[in-house]
């Protein structure tokens, strides 16, 4: 039965491979991610420059079609694909990433940058470079970091600005050892959810809320569903640009080199659109009737996590954690 099963992956992996050339020589590849394909959705914005930019630099030899919303699976089954080369490319969150390579995590820690200007400094530099690396040992090539961004409370109809206002509530969160003891330490009730299944959760009174970006928020349409947007700011989203290493080492040097350039490129636009449009974005949730709520206590937040750095040292790894607060002055 073993090998039933071997022999057919094979001929997956087979069939796979071929479709993704043509009879004209030009590679084609999917790129996929969980979220609708909207012009300010920061995962769009990165695989779509992505995908342009590797058009244009090989001249159309190498295409790059999206697949967004959940088309190539929940970021899990996506992540499983990369693994075994199913799954072509994908751009992935975090915190999603972090339960599987668990060095990752150490970008999941709550209110661990205070702004994104300093998370760049840290994503792509040394720090950032290494943990990319560690990707390697799972079967997937990571070409650079984009910006998902600060993730905020959105709340059916409460209103949270300091530790106390999170207690009692259900709150959608991904299933990774950081949020979830981030929220058990808030003495939130985290609720795991997949994505695509959390505006429904939302309706019925399932979740009293979610952690989600600004972007991310506006783009799927939350300013129709939720009352109010909190700005608490307790986590920082990465989103990494990952490529199944089987596909990866198939590719020349010339091809892998521009691939990289463009997908560090690409992680820099979804930075430069949410600077851009966040205060826009915010001002037209709030003529939908949704409340922003911008006085939290983030001191009273910060205080409480004082030790929970130290805490998560041991499974994230004490030399990343202690670089990263040696980097941040922590």
């Amino acid at each position: 039965m073993k090998k039933f099963w071997y022999v057919l992956l094979i001929m997956i992996l087979i069939i796979t491979g071929c479709s993704r050339k043509d009879n004209t020589n030009q590679k084609t590849f999917q790129i996929g991610f969980t979220t609708a394909a909207q012009e300010t959705d920061p995962y769009y914005i990165y695989a779509k420059t992505f995908s342009d930019l590797v058009s244009e630099k090989t001249d159309g030899k190498i295409k790059i079609d999206l697949k967004g919303s959940g088309q190539l699976g929940q970021e899990g089954e996506m992540f499983t694909g990369l693994q075994i080369g199913t799954t072509d490319m994908a751009i992935m969150t975090n915190a999603y990433i972090s339960g599987y390579i668990p060095e990752a995590g150490l970008f999941d820690l709550p209110f661990i940058f205070k702004d994104s200007e300093q998370a760049k400094l840290v994503l792509d530099g040394k720090l950032g470079k290494e943990i990319l690396n560690k990707y390697e040992d799972y079967g997937i090539e990571a070409l650079s970091y984009g910006e998902g961004g600060f993730r905020h409370l959105i709340t059916l109809q409460d209103e949270v600005r300091e530790v106390d206002d999170f207690k009692g509530l259900k709150i959608r969160s991904m299933e990774t050892e950081t949020y979830l003891e981030t929220y058990k330490r808030l003495g939130t009730n985290a609720v795991p959810m997949a994505w695509s299944e959390t505006i429904t959760g939302l309706q019925q009174g399932t979740i009293d809320g979610l952690d989600v970006p600004t972007s991310v928020a506006y783009s799927n349409g939350f300013a129709e569903v939720a009352h109010c947007f909190n700005k608490t700011g307790h986590f920082y989203s990465p989103l990494i640009l990952c490529v199944s290493k089987s596909i990866y080492d198939d590719l020349d040097d010339d091809e892998q080199k521009i691939l990289s350039e463009c997908a560090i490129e690409a992680g820099e636009q979804t930075r430069i659109s949410n600077k851009k449009y966040e205060e826009k974005m915010l001002k037209e949730m709030e003529d939908k009737g949704m409340e922003i709520v911008t006085d939290v206590d983030i001191d009273s937040f910060q205080n409480a996590f004082k030790d929970f750095y130290d805490v998560r040292a041991e499974k994230i790894g004490e030399k990343y954690v202690e670089e990263l607060k040696e980097i941040l002055d922590l």
